[in-house]
């Protein structure tokens, strides 16, 4: 029988701390402007379900085979936070809600993928020697 991958708990957290972002981004986006909603809101909720989709395949992999695939990953999610930036410049959501993405979603996600990124590197690089 094959072990399900998610259960590994530091994944877990990624994955559960990236769905309550999207349920955010949900609720923001909705109150974006028709102009936008179905522009830069969109993008913003694909980048998202992009970032969680990845984490799932990641999971799914060996260790060897993970470095890029997290790569992939910590691009997406750079993509993602410079469009919620932008929304915040346009004045498409305050800087409370910005500051509030920033303080319980941004920064432990994006210190989760890094630190991730950076067990993946030394994981390819050792079995790539």
């Amino acid at each position: 029988m094959l072990k399900n991958k998610m259960s590994e708990s530091i994944h877990l957290k990624l994955y559960y701390k990236i769905f309550k972002l999207i349920k955010y981004l949900f609720g923001v986006v909705k109150n974006f402007p028709k102009e936008h909603k179905y522009s830069l809101g969109k993008e913003i909720l694909n980048l998202s379900w992009s970032c969680i989709d990845l984490v799932i395949g990641i999971n799914n992999l060996d260790k060897r085979n993970r470095y890029l695939e997290i790569k992939k990953l910590s691009i997406a999610f750079d993509c993602l936070k410079i469009r919620i930036r932008l929304t915040q410049e346009i004045n498409l959501i305050s800087e409370k809600q910005f500051c509030h993405i920033q303080t319980y979603y941004i920064k432990e996600i994006g210190e989760m993928i890094g630190g991730w990124l950076k067990w993946g590197k030394a994981s390819f690089y050792n079995y790539n020697e």
